[in-house]
């Protein structure tokens, strides 16, 4: 690494910047007028759709943080960092600085008087340069950085402390085809894959960060993250949770047995971006369940255009069935989520958390609708519905919403549920639910 003046002794500088961010790069570059930057026009997060990453195989469909955050532009941000080392990989540099564009020096980098770098920072460089280096990065989040000393201003942190940052880095030219070749699909935050490198490279920081970003020393109501603070999160900001009928999560990975309080510094939330497998699966009728059978049951008598209405779907585990059947073209699944309940307040749960636990159940079976509403107060918007399902989990008197639901279906339709009846179904299944073809029905 030589003496260059205006690349900070580098081959090159690039950084990354958003389209819609002139702002940043003007003033970065009117705050620096000595440095001389290549600016990489950054992958916009409002520009990408999940699923189509998915499909193309740019982001795993299991995403690893932390903190167990994930936004759109944390997707954006890391194609950004891939973007800015392909070109520093066909520019053919030997090295190359990385920056994000809103970062800032806390103390200069260069003497423009004698157009010379500043004496503290020709030190950093003449100190790091005794070794053999892949990674340099010369801030992070915090101020200060721990670790074992490497020369006089670098350290080796702590496994799993350093993540927090990938605004400013350098990087070797090998090192940057290596960055490239392993990160898709994309599984990390661009800051949490690069500090995986310490495995299995050189990667130094800086025990004192001398470049950061506006973003980490401002109040955080006034925090101007275009990685972070964005408007996109899966399920409105909610984390998909679902419960059994205990209580218990049945469906997030991210508590994991630890055999010692160490471990939790190797663990990462999961976050589980691609449609469940067991959701795209044919539904097997052949199983003991008893909605398995009433479903096989029904199946011969529905037609092309075959729509159905569950009452009091809660937190959407039945509704998960219906759905995985492939039976329907559309599902209402109606539900107040308001008054006192047993099974929430047994349990210590809101209403939001049924919310987000429906949500959770049936968030990828597009023809699923929640209503949140009274039952009785839309039945008026439906019309030749196929197959009325009562879940009657509070065990009340389901004859008003039987009455009010049957000028709405079709004269062949069927009519099932659980909980108590006061008439004789046409089928009752091994679980003690039951089914009812409307004609056999007597007020």
């Amino acid at each position: 690494m030589n003496n260059k003046y205006n690349t900070l002794g580098f081959d090159k500088i690039y950084v990354i910047n958003l389209k819609r961010r002139k702002d940043r790069r003007d003033k970065l570059i009117a705050d620096n007028p000595n440095i001389d930057f290549t600016f990489i026009e950054a992958i916009d997060g409002k520009d990408l759709n999940l699923e189509q990453l998915l499909e193309e195989g740019k982001i795993n469909n299991s995403f690893f943080d932390p903190t167990g955050m994930v936004t759109m532009n944390i997707f954006a941000c890391a194609l950004s960092h891939k973007k800015a080392w392909d070109q520093a990989i066909e520019d053919g540099v030997e090295n190359a600085l990385i920056l994000e564009d809103d970062v800032y020096f806390v103390t200069p980098f260069l003497d423009t008087q004698n157009k010379n770098l500043s004496p503290l920072y020709k030190n950093i460089l003449n100190d790091i340069n005794q070794y053999d280096w892949d990674i340099l990065q010369f801030g992070k989040k915090k101020q200060y950085v721990n670790g074992i000393f490497v020369g006089k201003y670098f350290v080796v942190p702590r496994c799993k402390s350093n993540y927090d940052g990938a605004h400013a880095y350098a990087v070797t030219k090998e090192t940057l085809q290596t960055l490239s070749d392993n990160c898709l699909p994309v599984k990390y935050a661009a800051d949490v894959y690069i500090e995986g490198y310490y495995n299995s490279h050189n990667l130094f920081t800086l025990k004192e960060s001398l470049i950061r970003q506006v973003s980490d020393t401002t109040d955080p109501q006034n925090h101007d993250s275009d990685t972070y603070y964005n408007d996109y999160r899966l399920g409105g900001g909610k984390v998909g949770i679902s419960f059994d009928e205990k209580g218990n999560i049945v469906d997030k990975r991210i508590a994991n047995y630890l055999k010692h309080p160490n471990d939790i510094l190797n663990q990462h939330t999961e976050i589980i971006l691609g449609r469940p497998k067991f959701g795209l699966q044919n539904f097997n009728k052949d199983s003991y369940f008893g909605i398995s059978d009433m479903l096989k049951y029904i199946e011969p008598h529905l037609d092309q255009n075959h729509q159905m209405v569950e009452l009091f779907s809660h937190l959407g585990e039945i509704s998960f069935y219906f759905g995985c059947s492939g039976l329907f073209k559309n599902i209402y699944c109606i539900d107040p989520l308001k008054g006192e309940d047993k099974f929430n307040i047994d349990n210590n749960m809101f209403w939001e958390d049924i919310r987000i636990g429906f949500h959770s159940n049936t968030y990828h079976f597009p023809n699923i609708n929640h209503i949140e509403q009274p039952v009785l107060d839309v039945v008026d918007s439906f019309k030749d519905i196929s197959f009325l399902y009562i879940n009657n989990r509070n065990q009340r008197d389901i004859t008003p919403y039987i009455k009010s639901y049957i000028p709405k279906m079709k004269k062949e339709g069927f009519i099932g549920g659980n909980g108590p009846i006061d008439f004789i179904p046409t089928i009752t299944f091994n679980d003690g639910s039951w089914l009812i073809k409307i004609k056999h029905y007597k007020f």
